[in-house]
């Protein structure tokens, strides 16, 4: 096992403890893809993409932590996904009902609870997931390179979107460059010319494309979550969009630039909202949440007007916001640090625009015209 994995999951299992002394319990089973991702430093257990729920999970209590597993799955997770990281491994028979007992015999308790509604075991509360949100140092890593993987992938379907393809050619084009990079799409919307405005998530049709496509993916490696929108025009841009795009970029970038650890996210949203108005279109953000921030679900708080105070921009941590105007959307994600922001989604092959705000500059992706 390599320092730094070793490193980031003592971080975890320590995280873990502290919340369970912090809850009164003796132990939790974590067997949802989210949390079997998180606490194996990215490992998959996945069989059916579209279900939350993984085929094992590991127990962790103050003393032990364990792979319990059903022995059609043990030797594959073995293998290929926790490898050798230390923890006791438990196999179990698929066809017996066993597992919440074989847990609770494991950790010696009966005062164990899961994040997957196991019977005899208590049910995880969900401010479980807070103690995800703040990203180790080798997490950043691999955001990082899932974040330039994902926008190089963007790029090169930009590139080679043509007039007459229809939504289902740029969505399986985006299936398939992902995928062979072991690169999961959790979410493709793509949209042509009048289905941009029409629809704010407009699942892929037959429609062919005459003008104008948008496209967006949240790809997913090592259970992290990455979202990114971009756009292809063929031919010059009407006043109109020319107008609303140079809006949403400004609102955009002005976001990303507030988004530092410390503020309130309530504070964030609300001067978020007062740059839709101080740009021309007051009611857009009404129409589409906004985004927010994110690691190994697509969001983990999506911010409104309702955001509790105590909800804090942390150090470390990622965000996904998507601000749109009717036929346009500026969508990355971001990490953010002590002392500024990374666009991990940002490709200098794309066509980008300087916007500066004071004294500070963000990029932000323009419309690749064709």
């Amino acid at each position: 096992m390599s320092i730094g994995l070793k490193k980031e999951f003592e971080i975890k299992l320590t995280r873990v403890r502290e919340y369970l002394q912090k809850v009164n319990l003796d132990g939790v089973y974590l067997k949802k893809r989210c949390n079997f991702a998180w606490i194996t430093c990215g490992g998959d257990n996945r069989i059916i993409d579209a279900s939350e729920i993984g085929w094992s999970g590991v127990l962790v209590t103050e003393n032990k932590v364990a792979l319990v597993t059903d022995n059609t799955e043990f030797p594959r997770i073995i293998d290929e996904e926790i490898m050798d990281l230390d923890m006791e491994k438990y196999e179990i028979n698929w066809f017996k009902d066993e597992l919440g007992e074989s847990i609770k015999k494991i950790a010696k308790s009966k005062n164990i609870a899961t994040d997957v509604g196991i019977p005899t075991l208590k049910n995880l509360e969900s401010d479980f997931d807070r103690i995800q949100y703040q990203l180790t140092e080798p997490e950043i890593e691999r955001y990082r390179k899932l974040g330039n993987l994902t926008s190089k992938v963007f790029t090169k379907i930009g590139k080679n979107i043509n007039l007459g393809m229809t939504e289902l050619d740029v969505a399986a084009m985006i299936s398939f460059e992902l995928i062979k990079k072991n690169i999961q799409p959790h979410l493709i919307l793509i949209a042509a010319d009048n289905r941009i405005s029409d629809y704010r998530h407009p699942i892929p049709t037959n429609k062919k494309i005459e003008k104008y496509v948008m496209y967006v993916t949240v790809s997913v490696k090592w259970g992290l979550n990455l979202s990114i929108t971009r756009f292809v025009h063929f031919g010059t841009l009407s006043p109109e969009l020319k107008s609303k795009h140079e809006a949403i970029v400004n609102i955009s970038a002005r976001l990303i630039l507030n988004t530092r650890p410390g503020r309130k996210l309530k504070d964030i949203f609300e001067e978020h909202t007062k740059n839709y108005k101080k740009f021309g279109y007051p009611d857009e953000w009404k129409k589409l949440h906004q985004g927010g921030s994110a690691s190994y679900r697509v969001r983990d708080v999506k911010p409104d007007i309702e955001t509790p105070e105590s909800e804090l921009v942390l150090g470390n941590q990622a965000y996904a916001w998507n601000p749109t105007i009717t036929g346009i959307k500026s969508e990355d994600t971001i990490i953010v640090y002590k002392n500024h922001n990374e666009v991990i989604t940002e490709d200098k092959e794309w066509p980008l625009i300087e916007v500066r705000v004071g004294n500070e500059k963000v990029n932000r992706p323009d419309i690749l015209i064709k």
